[in-house]
């Protein structure tokens, strides 16, 4: 048996706005001085696709409205129409999420990382060196925690803030991946950050991480 496939070397995390999972995820690869993976899977997107991560960004990790689908189409197939943007080839959601599938799972071979959203989960969902976890938090927790963070004083914004992104969250996995980014079946390890606390998620993510690897070492041995 090839002990590589039982290192259990990569964490996935998806995260509901305002849980705080980002942030979890961020701790709980510095305590296991794991490679952290967020915004830098946009950049080297970005870097292979040749264009500046900004233009990325309005696609990452969400669905384009059928508008948006009918703009790119006459703006990218129609060089002949006047006051368009110069003809090149439309960066479109499932090239994006491709794309940045095979990055991820180029990390994953040379590496430990925790992987933060982006469909994570399902990428590498068969990966036998692969931990996969949710973190989530009730609405009025979230709204609290948006609150903060973002210096927003009214509470329908930063409600309307989580909501659009849930939205946009449960229909881009959804419409990538055929799955529901928020069913359990789909993870290792739930967490509610309101009663678990951030300390204590990231002990709990490291924990199994060892516990998974002590359990790899023993199988291999017998």
């Amino acid at each position: 048996m090839d002990m590589k496939e039982n290192q259990f070397n990569i964490i996935t995390i998806s995260r509901q706005m305002g849980s705080g999972g980002t942030y979890i995820g961020y701790l709980a690869a510095k305590e296991l001085g794991f490679r952290y993976l967020d915004r830098e899977i946009l950049q080297q997107a970005a870097n292979k696709l040749g264009i500046e991560p900004c233009i990325l960004e309005r696609y990452d990790g969400r669905s384009a409205s059928l508008m948006e689908n009918i703009v790119q189409s006459f703006c990218f197939s129609t060089p002949e129409m006047p006051n368009l943007p110069p003809l090149r080839r439309p960066v479109y959601n499932k090239d994006l999420f491709a794309l940045e599938e095979k990055i991820m799972k180029e990390v994953a071979d040379r590496c430990n990382a925790v992987i933060i959203g982006r469909g994570g989960f399902y990428i590498l969902k068969d990966r036998s060196d692969t931990i996969h976890i949710f973190v989530h938090a009730p609405l009025d927790y979230r709204i609290e925690t948006i609150m903060k963070e973002q210096k927003i004083a009214d509470e329908r914004e930063a409600k309307k803030m989580i909501e659009e992104s849930d939205h946009e969250r449960t229909k881009f996995i959804r419409d990538m991946a055929g799955t529901d980014w928020c069913d359990a079946r789909n993870y290792h390890l739930c967490i509610d950050s309101s009663i678990v606390g951030f300390p204590d998620c990231v002990k709990m993510i490291t924990q199994l991480v060892k516990y998974k690897k002590s359990d790899a070492i023993a199988r291999e041995i017998v």
